[in-house]
């Protein structure tokens, strides 16, 4: 729904960076801040944004409340369930305009509710384990509702959101460049190179034959640099405003296997699930059973969160197919490195490692098996 072709967003991003490059108040910086991310939010909804403040206040309220020991439990229960209960409607917004939920539909898709979703589960879980106390209510807004990363995230972690809270912002000629670069190179990356191969070669896999595994391909290219170019721009715009915001992606079409993708690919989004799923699930099952093997224990770990994050990107059997390749080839990446290493020994290991052959066909692999769980969600 933020449209970077459009004025709005342009304009926000100027009057934003007038406004907070010469202020060096932490406070105020943060305040002003908050107000824009707020007027764009206004600019876009109208009269809906009263609705979506006062839910931002009402969450902020319930935070608050967990962090007191006395209402920790059913407070976390209460934000949970709602989180979940309008990521639901959000991932089916027919459900949602059935029980007259018109407007509802409309807020979610322009805060893009998908990534204010996971920021709630982050502040959360940081509040409910005493890892930072709640955030005062124009921090809230500010970490759930940051203008430059609503439309493709990343997904900035609480944790790091307070780390950087009180940086100091002394922008630099160079910083003002490299920020101007990385704008300027996410735009031409969507808006030239994405659309060009979006309107020469695609069909949305509706060819057949030999061509439609060509656009298996160049589909898989598109997305990437599609969806890329949003968190460069992002990256840059952060770095204007002295905003500290996440890499989001680092050559991820050179990955060796789906392990290294994933440290690649939507960097945040991983690091969501590493944290928020994998590693305490794993911990929840060795502990339910010592004698359990690791591997085993991490391969179930690996199915449930990947299918959980397919299920993220929206309902259908489609994405519950996606989820399940990803789980897959990261579980295949595994057991095939132990076996490798079990067989040729440390250096043995590292010298296959270091073969140029045997990484250039891993490369392969790694991007058909992601071309093709793209076809498979595309086309069901």
């Amino acid at each position: 729904m933020i449209e970077l072709n459009k004025f709005a967003f342009w304009f926000v991003c100027g009057t934003a960076v007038l406004l907070l490059v010469p202020v060096r108040s932490f406070v105020l910086r943060k305040s002003i801040q908050a107000c824009v991310n707020v007027a764009l939010l206004v600019f876009l909804l109208r009269i809906q944004a009263i609705g979506l403040l006062l839910a931002i206040g009402g969450t902020y309220l319930a935070i608050l409340l967990v962090g007191r020991a006395r209402y920790r439990t059913v407070f976390t229960a209460v934000v949970g369930l709602s989180t979940g209960a309008l990521f639901y409607l959000h991932k089916l917004p027919e459900v949602a305009v059935s029980l007259g939920g018109d407007g509802l539909v409309r807020i979610l898709a322009v805060i893009g509710y998908s990534y204010v979703a996971l920021r709630i589960v982050e502040v959360l879980r940081a509040v409910f384990e005493r890892r930072h106390p709640a955030p005062d209510f124009v921090s809230t807004i500010n970490y759930l509702l940051p203008f430059h990363m609503l439309a493709a995230g990343p997904i900035q972690s609480f944790d790091e959101f307070v780390k950087h809270a009180e940086d100091r912002f002394e922008p630099t000629a160079k910083t003002v460049l490299i920020g101007f670069e990385l704008i300027a190179s996410g735009l031409f990356t969507k808006f030239v190179l994405a659309d060009l191969l979006q309107k020469l070669f695609l069909t949305n896999l509706e060819s057949t034959g030999f061509y439609f595994f060509l656009e298996m391909q160049v589909t898989f290219v598109w997305l990437f640099l599609d969806f890329s170019a949003y968190s460069v721009i992002a990256l840059g715009v952060g770095m204007l405003l002295g905003i500290s915001t996440p890499v989001n992606f680092n050559r991820p079409l050179l990955a060796r296997n789906l392990i290294d993708f994933w440290e690649r690919w939507h960097i945040s989004l991983s690091l969501f699930i590493r944290r928020n799923i994998f590693i305490p699930l794993q911990v929840f099952l060795m502990r339910q059973d010592d004698t359990r093997s690791p591997l085993l224990s991490a391969a179930v770990a690996i199915a449930i969160s990947f299918i959980l994050a397919g299920l993220w990107h929206g309902f259908g059997v489609g994405f519950l197919i996606w989820g399940a390749i990803q789980a897959g080839g990261l579980i295949a990446a595994r057991v095939y490195g132990r076996a490798l290493q079990m067989r040729l020994g440390r250096n043995g290991f590292q010298n296959y490692l270091a073969n140029q052959w045997f990484r250039s066909a891993a490369i392969l692999v790694t991007f058909e098996v992601q071309a093709i769980a793209l076809a498979a969600l595309i086309k069901l």
